[in-house]
């Protein structure tokens, strides 16, 4: 009778995990129907340094992009190019690698619950985030900043197999993926010697580690992080950037640390405590009215979830002293409120209290299971059947390309005026159109570099004027020795006289 429900649970595991992969990963390439501008210069730089070695900046396998100037992550760059070795540069071969990240984070999610909870718990888990609107939506779409959740996953559940194991090579390589994650996204500069702090001193607290252990915990994350921390030293205090001959530890015209996070304001303590009330917010009512972070009535987890995460969190903190487990979870999630004081707020940004978010609801949901009638399991079931399937209809046919950072219709129109051999004009009216061309005619990073102007060079977001025989701005004085690209609902403004009129959609060619 035990083999016989082994093999149900194991049976509806696999089950959850094939229709949580063809959630992730089915017409990737066409929903979102356009492309973030962020997705496609990480997609660029990948094939850059692929095929050339250096970024559209002229760095040699740099450890963190200048990108628009205010720089770009590198990580999943990196993490991409095997896949454009195999596809091509194309917005499956962008987007894939996020699609299977997400995959993997489900089997993780799993596995970390079952570890720190029992099996029924964790099949409840697995399959709530099969369903999670911000899992899936965060798995379709190659935002760079969208791996630090599972890798800050990975690392915990890795700690967690320590503290069950003993096993100190566990606790090594928990260091090692936690000093990987700093390259994926710049909040991790603040998280992970939070998380990282916080978890040792805990554990040497409850004797689970060594001070010899925890120093070499230290030096692993350290050492890996160290290019990063160089790099952040350099940007910081306005030094010239390092060439390593192996890696460039590159200076941007802006420092994005400074960017992201509020630590080195005037203002701090204000902006500190201004950031985490906007945080907590979007937390609490699931939205930062940034549609492709989170859509309207859905929210990160479906809004009715909120009940079930706040039970979750009074049930986990409460006398939990010697479940050291669930404590690294808590840890996570504190580590992750006080990045919420210096980090300004969005879902993106705060991604990485995402896990602990989701991993309270479940605990509530289960909780609210165990000690009802068997009737509320049922309505359960069905309202979040219900939700997920409204939601997947919403999602699916939602229309991304009416977002000033999303771009659905270039593709054709590039390729159309590239093959011809005049000066070409492009409407300005595109977020940052450079990296469209550079994307879609797989352009030689060098040569970028060695003709692109910028209207606003040196600022910390430069603005790209021209390179080659792309302008990126429609002259007041058109005359017909150049091609323009312009959309559709501006041709009313223009004289027509001379050209002609090539129809592609929501933009228009006159040549």
């Amino acid at each position: 009778m035990n083999k016989l429900k082994q093999n149900k649970s194991l049976i509806l595991i696999i089950l959850l995990i094939l229709f949580g992969a063809i959630i992730r990963v089915v017409l990737i390439d066409k929903v979102p129907n356009a492309l973030n501008v962020d997705e496609v210069s990480a997609g660029y730089e990948a094939y850059s340094v692929l095929n050339y070695g250096v970024d559209r900046n002229g760095n040699f396998l740099p450890v963190h992009f200048v990108a628009w100037g205010s720089g770009q992550n590198v990580l999943y760059s990196y993490i991409m190019m095997p896949f454009i070795l195999i596809f091509g540069l194309n917005v499956f071969s962008i987007r894939l690698p996020m699609a299977l990240i997400g995959i993997l984070a489900l089997f993780l999610f799993y596995k970390l619950i079952k570890n720190v909870e029992n099996k029924k718990v964790a099949i409840i888990g697995l399959a709530f985030l099969v369903i999670c609107p911000w899992h899936i939506m965060k798995s379709r779409w190659g935002l760079e900043s969208n791996i630090l959740p599972e890798l800050i996953l990975l690392s915990s559940f890795i700690l967690i197999k320590y503290i069950r194991t003993k096993n100190a090579k566990l606790l090594y390589l928990f260091a090692g993926v936690l000093g990987i994650s700093t390259y994926a996204y710049g909040t991790s500069y603040f998280f992970v010697p939070v998380f990282l702090g916080i978890t040792l001193i805990y554990l040497l607290y409850k004797k689970n580690i060594k001070i010899s252990q925890a120093i070499k915990t230290l030096l692993i994350t350290g050492i890996i992080a160290s290019p990063l921390i160089i790099f952040t030293i350099i940007n910081t205090f306005d030094l010239p950037q390092i060439n390593l001959g192996f890696t460039t530890i590159p200076r941007l015209t802006a420092n994005r640390y400074q960017e992201v996070s509020s630590v080195f304001s005037g203002s701090f303590l204000k902006n500190s405590l201004n950031n985490f009330i906007e945080s907590i917010k979007i937390v609490m009512f699931q939205n930062d009215k940034l549609e492709w972070n989170a859509l309207k009535w859905y929210g990160i987890c479906y809004i009715f979830s909120v009940p079930f995460m706040i039970l979750g969190i009074f049930i986990n903190f409460r006398k939990n002293e010697e479940n050291i487990s669930k404590n690294i979870i808590n840890i996570w999630f504190i580590s992750s409120l006080l990045l919420m004081f210096v980090c300004e707020p969005n879902i993106n940004r705060i991604n990485v209290i995402m896990f602990p978010i989701i991993y309270y609801v479940v605990i509530g949901i289960s909780a609210t299971i165990e000690k009802s009638r068997k009737l509320v399991p049922i309505i359960l079931i069905l309202l979040y059947i219900y939700s997920f399937i409204s939601f997947g209809l919403y999602y699916f046919n939602k229309n991304f390309d009416e977002m000033f950072v999303f771009e659905g219709g270039l593709q054709e129109v590039i390729e159309y005026v590239d093959s011809k051999d005049k000066k070409i004009y492009i409407t300005n009216k595109i977020k940052e159109p450079y990296i469209y061309v550079l994307f879609y005619t797989k352009s030689n990073p060098i040569e970028f570099k060695e003709t692109v102007t910028y209207f606003t060079k040196g600022s910390n977001f430069e603005v790209v004027k021209s390179f080659g025989k792309y302008n990126f701005y429609i002259p007041a004085n058109m005359v017909n020795d150049g091609i323009y690209v312009i959309r559709k609902d501006d041709i009313e403004k223009i004289n027509l006289d001379g050209f002609e009129v090539k129809d592609f959609g929501k933009y228009v060619v006159l040549e």
